[in-house]
C-alpha cells in the first residue's frame, strides 16, 4: 500500500482516481489546487507518490513540481504530471523534476500501472 497525493482541480477526475487507487489498496489524499497540495506536503505524512495536474488555480502544477524538486525533503518522491494538453515549454517543469507525463483523457488502468510501478520499490524498502 502506498500513500498517494493527487492534486487535481477537476473534482470528477480526482474522485475517479481516488476510488480506483483506494480499491488497489492505496491510501489516497486529494487537493483541488497546488496551494492545498503544498500544504499537504508540508503538514501531512509524506506521500510515496504525487500526481499533479499541470494547470490548477492558485499555485500551478509547474510551481508545485519545481518547489518539490528544490526541497530536499521532497526530492525523492516520484511525481507524475497530468495534463489535458501538451503544454509549451514555459509551463512545463524541468525534465529531471518528474517521472512521467499522463495526457488526459487517460486510460485509468495505465495510471494505476504507473502508480503501482513507481511505488513498488518504495513499498518493498519499507517492508
Amino acid at each position: 500500500m502506498a500513500r498517494v497525493l493527487i492534486m487535481e482541480d477537476e473534482p470528477n477526475i480526482a474522485f475517479v482516481l481516488k476510488i480506483a487507487m483506494s480499491e488497489e489498496g492505496h491510501e489516497v489524499r486529494t487537493c483541488q489546487d497546488g496551494f492545498c497540495g503544498l500544504q499537504q506536503l508540508e503538514n501531512g505524512p509524506l506521500p510515496d507518490i504525487v500526481l499533479v495536474d499541470l494547470c490548477m488555480p492558485r499555485v500551478s502544477g509547474r510551481a508545485v513540481v519545481e518547489t518539490m524538486h528544490k526541497n530536499q525533503k521532497f526530492q525523492e518522491i516520484p511525481v507524475v504530471i497530468m495534463s489535458g494538453s501538451i503544454p509549451d515549454s514555459r509551463s512545463f517543469p524541468p525534465a529531471d523534476s518528474y517521472r512521467t507525463l499522463i495526457t488526459k483523457p487517460f486510460d485509468l488502468f495505465k495510471v494505476l500501472e504507473i502508480v503501482n510501478e513507481l511505488t513498488a520499490s518504495q513499498c518493498l524498502a519499507v517492508s
